[in-house]
């Protein structure tokens, strides 16, 4: 005779639900108007510096979770899937396309729970086109990913990195 396998439940409570809701409707229709983006941004609990640019595709699975310093740019269909904290730094350029993955499941656990590991990015950094960065990642201030580099460790101040998995080939410092 089989089991059953484990129940699992929602990670988010009703309230979290209600506005995550709100976000992927109201939130996306006012985004549309580049004027409004940061206050957005910060109306739905995210942190957003002065003179932030945000492209009008960009992808924010949970806004709240989101901290922007000043000066930060992200292009066209970047991913920030902040399911966990995705803190980035000031006068970092995140490029098109770029992913930055802030969650994931335990695989170890049937019933898959979900895991929120944050990401760090220093400041003046650039995350180039079509590059990734895995949960758990801090990348020290003036760091440069190239374009579809994977980033599954975190790495010190004035790293360039690329490949995948990332290593880094040079240093700024």
């Amino acid at each position: 005779m089989a089991t059953a396998p484990p129940a699992r439940r929602s990670a988010w409570t009703t309230k979290q639900k209600i506005i995550r809701l709100l976000w992927g409707t109201l939130g996306r229709l006012i985004w549309q108007v580049e004027l409004f983006r940061p206050g957005v941004l910060r109306l739905f609990g995210g942190t957003v510096g002065a003179r932030c640019r945000l492209a009008r595709r960009i992808e924010i699975a949970i806004p709240w979770n989101i901290s922007l310093g000043d000066d930060v740019v992200v292009h066209e269909r970047a991913i920030l899937y902040s399911l966990g904290a995705i803190t980035i730094g000031s006068g970092t350029i995140i490029d098109v396309r770029a992913h930055l993955c802030a969650g994931s499941h335990d695989m170890r656990d049937t019933r898959f729970p979900l895991t929120r590991p944050p990401i760090v990015v220093g400041s003046e950094c650039r995350i180039g086109v079509d590059a990734y960065l895995a949960p758990d990642v801090t990348l020290g201030d003036k760091c440069v990913v190239q374009h579809r580099a994977s980033v599954y460790k975190s790495f010190p101040d004035g790293s360039v990195l690329e490949g995948n998995p990332a290593r880094a080939v040079e240093s700024t410092s």
